[in-house]
């Protein structure tokens, strides 16, 4: 069965596409205080116009939409609906509308909802609303040179061809899926080489050869052509070839088409996917497999245990579930991926799995740069309480500094793409991101830059060669290949001795004129609050559990030079380690927060140090940006790091504000991870559970969830549980303990057997459950709908007076009713035919309600020929609802006129119901 996102209320749709209507509850009117209640269950329409946040309330809970003013492009961020409180949860897309139902609350006001995408506000509070004003649009240039540039082309010429075999089934899509390629190797490469696998994210799917037509359908319509997002990294394929990797990139339109109602966006199908194409090659070089004759020239050239992936926005999320996926039976293996622009809705690591992140500062899309938390969440689970015993693999951030989102892909940029495309950045006049602004890096820069950080990535995960790793590491350096972008970086794990993890590892003590806070990235109250809740990429809620990570940060604040704070470090031998690596982050302020480090070693030496390159403060765009710099922190010569007894960090400037996210002893290199996927608890949750009522009375059924990997220490994850039903306003969080040798968890669910009817193929859930790793596990599927049926018979729908009648001024009703209350939402198309006789007019109704449903025509048109179409809500547990049209007071006929409507009851008996209403005037 199809798994749908949850928390949601299908309201309205209409003909034609942007049309859209609302049925709501009868007090569901404009009110000042911006709410609406009912206790009746009575529907009529609402008058809702693009660009209006509407939330209709009822006993059970509240039904929030909205409809943009202008269609968006597809791309891969989701939309969400917020209050200050946090997330409220992710929308189902109906039309052009967004809705949402969120049981249990009946507190929510219209005017506190706010509408974002990536972190991007579109409606509600901030919407349009200017960034804060930074002290300098531009950040400082990395002046220091890599030597060894992993930018510069190989030795090896380089072929490219493309292949196509048949399309496959790809678990919960309904239609197949192509398997479409496009391979760039070297030529007269010797031996086994590695392979990079590319996989694009979402973009629209079809497009009309020269015109503007698009479309986010699959398979394409017809005289639409597929657009080739795989080979939009033509240019860093041919890199890479030419320094003797064989790299493949793949199609996924298929995905792309078809995931806008799955759980993890489309997550688990793009793994598959990728998999898929790694078995493919697999084949080909044991010399087996059907494709092109040129599969043949890889037969015996392939090392498939040395495999890295790049996913681009949803694929990256797509690549990294490929490597959780890792069994003992593939015949390849993923030992380093590189993700650009990711979504994380999920929040998984892959344990043992060296990752880099590319982060583009002008995002449009993926606006908050929720990729940072594959850093983040990994830096949390190789230290403290939640560490992933033997998971020592690196983890970077990198940050591009006037990259979008598109222009990573040449297929995604203006001018040279075969499709229509877009500069996803959404202020042109923005001063750090607009189209003039100075750092703003032009398609063909930001290309390079892609193409140079993936082949730094390729060198250090794929190769023994660590030449590249100050690309990747914090290290202050630059590219020469990568143009004039100005690149920041900072990691975690490898060779790296955690010194603080807020909350977890160490402890930061103030003195003097500074101070030190534990304060939260989000939640909390105003007192111990970070900073702005969407403000930094560092808390980013986990997509259907819609809890942020519990991010605690040290605020240092102080207000004289030579104030320090002491970082307790309990007489640490450091001696494998070069320097301290410090993530901080900068808020806006005037001036840079400067500082220096004070080592005191046990002999009672006392040596400053100063930073490579301190953390300045970061532009704010319209989205907000609080990104963690590194600062990197020689230790001095003389200090004797066997026996440090002290580090202090001391302000040199007169004042500042930087918030410590972590720091660590590090040194140059990488380390090797004794953890996997495969020995750890690997968790995958259910896509659908159906739990069956036996008795009338309150029981227990349960989700039983498959562990995996073999262990020897208990692992920790924390599981979610959401009531759809509104019986419980909050998620139920369970931390659960997996002991070794445990091959299932159960998690129970209580329901009455005598609660309302819910329908078993209904695509609105009971509970939803998510799940997220904590310590040694790791989560594949990570969501999964949960229906509990009662023993209540399916009720039947009728109407009390199928003939209404009206004069000008009134309204034509219906009161439509069930037999026996239903647990969830129930919703009933109404569509107008044309009677016999004379029929109403869109002239005939009141203007106001016509752009309320999204009906637009001449005025004689009538209401069938205009294709009205309603969709009617009758709430959980009310038993009926009433239908509404108005009629104008200001009729321009006489006599009678009439309309006649189509009741669409399905899977309620009968299965339609016919309506007639008149309307006589004098």
């Amino acid at each position: 069965m199809r798994a749908w996102t949850g928390r949601t209320a299908l309201v309205a749709v209409l003909a034609g596409g942007l049309a859209w209507g609302a049925a709501w509850p009868a007090s569901a009117q404009d009110d000042p205080a911006g709410t609406s209640t009912s206790g009746t269950g009575d529907v009529a329409a609402a008058v809702t116009s693009p660009g209006d946040v509407r939330v209709a309330t009822d006993d059970e809970g509240s039904t929030i939409s909205w409809s943009p003013r202008d269609l968006r492009a597809y791309g891969d961020a989701r939309v969400e609906f917020r209050t200050q409180d946090g997330l409220l949860g992710v929308p189902t897309s109906v039309g052009a509308a967004y809705v949402l139902r969120v049981p249990g609350r009946t507190d929510v006001a219209r005017a506190d909802v706010q509408v974002t995408l990536g972190g991007r506000v579109l409606a509600g509070p901030g919407a349009g609303a200017e960034a804060p004003a930074a002290t300098s649009p531009l950040v400082p240039p990395v002046t220091a040179l890599l030597p060894q540039d992993p930018g510069r082309a190989g030795t090896y010429a380089t072929t490219t061809w493309s292949y196509r075999l048949p399309s496959i089934r790809l678990d919960g899509l309904p239609a197949k899926v192509e398997m479409v390629g496009q391979v760039v190797a070297p030529v007269g490469a010797t031996g086994r080489r590695p392979v990079v696998l590319f996989l694009h994210g979402r973009h629209t799917t079809c497009y009309a050869p020269g015109g503007e037509e698009l479309s986010i359908d699959w398979p394409c319509p017809p005289a639409l052509r597929p657009i080739p997002s795989h080979r939009g990294y033509t240019q860093t394929q041919k890199l890479l070839a030419s320094q003797g990797y064989v790299t493949v990139s793949v199609a996924a339109n298929g995905i792309n088409g078809q995931d806008g109602d799955l759980l993890d966006a489309g997550a688990d199908a793009r793994a598959q996917l990728v998999r898929a194409h790694l078995d493919v090659l697999a084949d080909w070089d044991a010399g087996t497999g059907a494709g092109p004759t040129k599969r043949t020239t890889l037969k015996d050239r392939l090392a498939l245990r040395k495999v890295m992936t790049v996913g681009h926005s949803r694929g990256g999320e797509g690549v990294q579930r490929a490597a959780i996926q890792a069994q003992a039976s593939d015949r390849f293996r993923i030992v380093g991926q590189v993700l650009v622009a990711p979504t994380d809705f999920g929040q998984q690591v892959a344990v043992g799995v060296p990752t880099t992140t590319l982060l583009p500062y002008c995002d449009g899309d993926v606006s908050d740069l929720q990729g940072q938390m594959y850093v983040d969440q990994a830096s949390r689970a190789t230290a403290g309480d939640r560490a992933t015993a033997g998971d020592r693999a690196t983890r970077s951030a990198v940050l591009v500094m006037g990259a979008n989102h598109n222009y990573f892909n040449s297929e995604w940029t203006p001018g040279v793409a075969a499709a229509p495309a877009w500069d996803d950045w959404y202020e042109p006049s923005d001063k750090v991101c607009g189209t003039s602004a100075p750092q703003r890096l032009t398609a063909a820069q930001q290309r390079s830059v892609g193409a140079t950080y993936v082949a730094a990535a390729a060198r250090t995960y794929l190769t023994t060669s660590t030449s590249a790793l100050p690309l990747l590491d914090g290290t202050p350096v630059r590219a020469a290949s990568a143009g004039p972008a100005v690149v920041l970086s900072h990691a975690v794990g490898g060779r790296r001795t955690a010194l603080v993890v807020p909350g977890e590892v160490g402890k930061v003590t103030a003195s003097g004129d500074m101070t030190s806070t534990l304060c939260l990235g989000t939640g909390g109250t105003a007192a111990n609050r970070c900073g702005r809740d969407h403000g930094s990429p560092h808390w980013s809620p986990q997509a259907q559990s819609w809890l942020s990570e519990d991010v605690q940060l040290y605020r240092l604040r102080w207000t004289s030079a030579g104030a320090t704070a002491r970082i307790g470090v309990a007489d640490a031998d450091l001696t494998s380690r070069r320097y301290l690596d410090l993530r901080l982050i900068a808020p806006p302020q005037q001036g840079t927060p400067r500082v220096e480090v004070v080592f005191r070693d046990d002999a009672g030496r006392r040596l400053a140090s100063a930073p490579v390159r301190q953390a300045g403060v970061l532009p704010l765009t319209m989205a907000g940006h609080l990104w963690a710099q590194n600062v990197r922190v020689p230790f001095p010569t003389g200090l004797d790091r066997s026996a440090i007894a002290s580090v202090t960090l001391r302000a040199l400037s007169d004042r500042g504000t930087v918030y410590l996210l972590d720091a660590s002893a590090a040194s140059s290199g990488l380390a090797t991870s004794t953890a996997s996927v495969r020995t750890v608890a690997r968790l995958d949750v259910p896509e659908s559970t159906v739990l069956r009522a036996t008795t009338d009375g309150t029981q227990t059924g349960y989700v039983v969830i498959p562990v995996a990997g073999t262990r020897t220490e208990s692992s920790r994850v924390q599981v979610v549980v959401i009531d759809q039903s509104g019986r419980s306003a909050l998620p139920e969080v369970r931390e659960v303990v997996i002991r070794p040798g445990q091959d299932s968890v159960r998690i129970p669910i209580r329901f009455s057997g005598d609660d309302g009817y819910a329908d078993p193929d209904s695509p609105f859930l009971g509970y939803q459950l998510a799940v997220r790793a904590e310590r040694n596990a790791v989560v594949d599927s990570y969501a999964g709908a949960v229906r509990t049926l009662s023993r209540t018979p399916r009720p039947e729908l009728s109407v009390d007076d199928a003939a209404a009648a009206a004069v000008p001024g009134e309204n034509l009703s219906w009161r439509l009713r069930l037999t026996e209350p239903s647990a969830q939402e129930i919703y009933l198309q109404v569509r107008a035919t044309a009677p016999g006789g004379g029929e109403l007019t869109l002239g005939d109704l009141p203007t106001g309600w016509l752009t309320s449903v999204g009906v637009v025509g001449r005025p004689a048109a009538t209401l069938s020929e205009a294709g009205l179409e309603l969709m009617v809500t009758i709430p959980p547990y009310a038993t009926s609802a009433l239908l509404e049209i108005p009629a104008r007071r200001d009729v321009s006929f006489s006599g009678t006129r009439s309309v006649a409507l189509q009741v669409v009851t399905e899977p309620f008996d009968p299965g339609t119901i016919p309506l007639t209403g008149t309307v006589t005037a004098p």
